[in-house]
């Protein structure tokens, strides 16, 4: 009886949060906006969520790994065999522990680092390759005429890209 009347005080007091969240209003809040804040600072916040992410799949997967490993350096007797889930406690002793969260911490800052570096790497390719094509053009005003003519001095830029060009 005393677990039914917990589970309805529960279920009644979480109920009431979003009624009470519609009544909450900023004054003088301004939007966000995405032009003030740096990219480099956006590339960190996303290495960041990156690694962050990548920790709990990293510690799984370097505790099944030593697992597989001390399982193989006993001539494959699978009595071995630890349960992956459970690194903290249970059957790991504390260094093999404090082994497996650093090893994996290292694996995921990897992770982390190198989506970093990937993306730094295509932003400066697609920097690159987008001033190179804008040399290549120039516009010439016609003689008496507000219309405009579009000379290309390489024509397969332009050819090859004309459905992303704004006029």
């Amino acid at each position: 009886m005393k677990k039914i009347a917990l589970l309805v005080l529960l279920v009644s007091c979480v109920s009431l949060f979003p009624v009470c969240a519609d009544d909450f209003t900023v004054e003088g809040a301004e939007p966000y906006d995405t032009k003030v804040t740096p990219q480099w600072l956006k590339d960190l916040r996303r290495g960041e969520i990156i690694t962050l992410g990548s920790w709990p799949f990293t510690l799984l997967l370097t505790s099944l790994g030593y697992s597989l490993i001390q399982v193989g350096a006993h001539n494959f007797d699978f009595s071995y065999m630890r349960n992956p889930f459970s690194t903290v406690g249970g059957d790991y002793s504390e260094s093999e522990t404090l082994g497996l969260i650093f090893t994996s911490l290292g694996i995921s800052v990897g992770v982390g680092m190198a989506d970093f570096i990937v993306n730094l790497v295509k932003r400066k390719k697609a920097e690159k390759n987008n001033s190179r094509q804008m040399e290549n053009i120039s516009i010439t005003p016609l003689e008496g005429g507000n219309d405009f003519i579009l000379q290309d001095r390489n024509p397969e830029i332009i050819f090859g890209n004309l459905e992303s060009a704004v006029f």
